[in-house]
């Protein structure tokens, strides 16, 4: 184990807004590293006690992860203006109209029940004990048929029939994506109360808008774009921030690709299958769970069909006690996911957190994964690489462990940083920082867009600053501090330790599949130890 001690530079901040460092393009690694170190320490410090202003401010912002699927939706008919865009007195308005805040979904769980389907009678669609948050719950002992077992492992939550999915007429189960799809979801949009899905798409019609960044206003938009670039600018030839390119997906999407119409409906319509849809299939009442991939708290494993006529199951991987909140995974492929049986994954579902982000509007929290597209050439030759980790937080008050390359990286050692990753990341960790300290505070900016718009591009902010910092720290490049003082502080450590997940796979019902291949299919390159490296706060 190669450990690495790095002092705290307090003053680096100030040293850094006092210089043109981003217009120098960050020229100073020493202050980079020191920056990067300085961030670390105040973004993963533990709160401070709040004032009453404070906590008001934290209740208002406490959207991010805690409404996920719940608040991605869109609220649109017909009658509206498809170029109206929510101004921040409209978002009042749009909470208050909310028709599916209290929803408690007895009549969609009763629609499922009452033609063929099964709904565990201890899950609950609704909001948190505290009223804070919208999911599915297990009900708690003193709730109408709540039991003290709760839902015990291996139990099936749901199995939903495929009567009552929405799908293409040609699905298969390796198609992860279609035009086809779209304009179903479409065509039941406009059917309304007569389609045969209409409790469903009800409930879908019902939705806020307004929640995923590609439906924001210009003002929101530009700012998250100022976020991600210098110049404004996130095209996929360009050396910003992740997520690239995606601002635009319902015009070049539905209008050019998939021939769709323009209409508040057909947007309503797009932004609610984009957001819930599991591959090409929308699938009632599993779309209402919130997300995690935290191991303490995911408990269920999902099965999609193999072919037509087949129902969708999802199960618990643990017993669930009464009153906790049944979460589902986003992203189970995702490439930071080292539970072996998923190896070979056969979803869509392989999102990053910054194409979290850009499809459902939330930050997720630890296990986080991140990719950085970057141009390391010159300015006559282009050179791109892909530098791609995994953050993970196993203690709450723990450091954070940053893994380079991911669960597809046949050589690991081949993803470690190399200077032009970091003078990457540090010209980025400078300029955000003082966007930070130049717009933050900017109360004519901040007027001119909803408030969700202004704290979650910040949210986002921040935790593109974690990431870039963490990596640099776990880098290894920053040597000229091993001889540093500091003895008492482990700042950064790098072993081989091994980071799989404990919890085990269910067996699916026949006909049914995870997103996992069979196993005679497994075959694949043997993989090395992983290079681990932790960034953060071991004690204060």
């Amino acid at each position: 184990m190669i450990r690495r001690i790095i002092p705290i530079v307090a003053n680096t901040l100030l040293i850094l807004s006092g210089t043109n460092a981003a217009s120098d393009e960050a020229n100073s690694s020493s202050l980079a590293f020191e920056l990067a170190k300085t961030t670390l320490d105040r973004i993963m410090a533990p709160p401070q006690a709040l004032s009453d202003v404070d906590k008001e401010n934290d209740k208002n912002n406490s959207v991010g992860e805690k409404t996920q699927s719940e608040a991605n939706g869109n609220g649109a008919t017909e009658e509206t203006n498809d170029k109206q865009q929510p101004t921040k007195e409209d978002e009042t308005k749009m909470e208050a109209e909310d028709k599916n805040l209290s929803y408690d979904g007895s009549d969609l769980i009763e629609w499922i029940n009452n033609n063929g389907g099964y709904i565990h009678p201890n899950a609950r669609i609704g909001l948190d004990p505290t009223g804070q948050y919208r999911g599915v719950f297990v009900k708690n002992v003193e709730e109408e048929g709540g039991t003290s077992e709760g839902i015990e492992e291996g139990d099936t939550v749901a199995r939903i029939p495929w009567d009552l999915i929405i799908k293409p007429k040609n699905y298969s189960d390796s198609t992860y994506w279609s035009c086809e799809a779209l304009h179903e979801i479409h065509r039941q949009f406009l059917l309304g109360d007569e389609s045969p899905y209409a409790p469903y798409v009800n409930y879908l019609k019902n939705q806020p808008r307004g929640r995923i960044p590609a439906e924001w206003t210009d003002a929101g938009k530009q700012l998250l774009q100022t976020i991600q670039s210098k110049n404004g600018q996130d095209d996929e030839s360009s050396n910003a921030l992740p997520p690239k390119g995606n601002l635009k997906s319902f015009e070049e999407t539905w209008i050019e690709e998939c021939k769709g119409e323009d209409t508040p409906l057909a947007r309503a319509a797009y932004y609610q299958f984009t957001s819930r849809d599991e591959d090409t299939l929308m699938v009632p009442f599993y779309d209402m769970h919130n997300h995690s991939n935290d191991p303490k708290k995911l408990n269920t494993i999902s099965a999609k069909p193999k072919r037509k006529g087949k129902p969708f199951y999802l199960r618990t991987i643990r017993d669930i006690a009464p009153g906790e909140q049944i979460f589902i995974s986003y992203n189970r492929c995702n490439a930071c996911w080292f539970d072996e049986t998923y190896k070979d994954c056969t979803s869509y579902s392989h999102y990053g957190t910054p194409q979290l982000f850009d499809i459902f509007g939330f930050v997720e929290e630890f296990p986080q994964m991140w990719s950085f597209e970057m141009n390391v050439g010159d300015e006559d030759h282009a050179e791109w690489d892909d530098l791609k980790f995994c953050l993970e937080k196993r203690d709450d008050d723990g450091p954070l462990l940053v893994t380079f390359g991911d669960n597809y990286s046949p050589y690991p050692d081949d993803e470690v940083p190399h200077m032009g990753n970091v003078q990457y990341l540090s010209n980025h960790l400078v300029r955000l920082t003082e966007l930070e300290s130049s717009l933050k505070e900017d109360s004519k900016m901040m007027e001119s867009m909803p408030k969700y718009e202004w704290d979650m591009a910040w949210t986002y902010h921040q935790a593109a600053m974690t990431s870039i910092s963490a990596a640099m720290l776990a880098s290894g490049l920053d040597d000229e501090w091993d001889e540093e003082d500091g003895e008492d502080e482990d700042r950064i450590i790098v072993d081989e330790e091994d980071s799989s997940d404990d919890s085990e796979p269910v067996e699916d019902e026949e006909d049914s599949s995870d997103d996992s291949e069979p196993a005679e299919e497994k075959k694949k390159e043997e993989v090395k130890p992983r290079m681990k490296g932790q960034a953060g706060l071991e004690e204060l």
